[in-house]
């Protein structure tokens, strides 16, 4: 793999694999040491990577066995889904756009108490936006079990927020 092949079919992730990694971790500079490591590892190993079909679920599962196993490592608690806050549309008021930001701290802190294996079907489908295929390639995971857990992952979320607006607690 030359470098200019490298530059346009790999460095491209770099974002989506620092997302992914950081949804795992929680950990902004643990999950940016992470896609460096897997970056690096990939051009290490140039020869084997030419012959990967799909290196876009090549490279994010190698994210996400690395930052499992800096998870056991560091024998850290469940880690936490973190929902990017994104910045509202220039139209609403200082109000709206504080009251955006806190449902979005809210729906975060609802994901964060799912298990682990929804919040990451959560960030792979809902957030990032894979297909079923790409998220049972990687999670080793039927398309059946996939769309199962998600619907169980969204009504409990749908619960817990309609459980916060009814009675005011999470």
């Amino acid at each position: 793999m030359e470098l200019n092949e490298f530059k346009n079919r790999i460095f491209p992730l770099r974002d989506k694999l620092y997302r992914f990694a950081l949804s795992i971790l929680h950990s902004r500079e643990d999950a940016e040491d992470l896609v460096q490591e897997v970056l690096l590892k990939i051009w290490n190993a140039q020869s084997f990577f030419e012959r990967i079909d799909d290196p876009t679920a090549y490279c994010m599962m190698m994210t996400k066995n690395m930052a499992l196993d800096r998870l056991r490592q560091a024998n850290r608690k469940t880690p936490h889904l973190p929902v990017e806050q994104h910045d509202a549309i220039e139209e609403q008021t200082p109000l709206e756009k504080i009251q955006h930001r806190e449902r979005l701290q809210l729906v975060e802190r609802i994901i964060r108490q799912l298990p682990q294996n929804l919040q990451m079907l959560i960030q792979l489908r809902d957030i990032e936006g894979e297909s079923y295929q790409q998220i049972g390639h990687l999670l080793k995971l039927s398309e059946s079990q996939i769309k199962t857990n998600l619907f169980r992952a969204r009504q409990l979320l749908k619960q817990r927020l309609n459980n916060i607006h009814a009675y005011g607690q999470l």
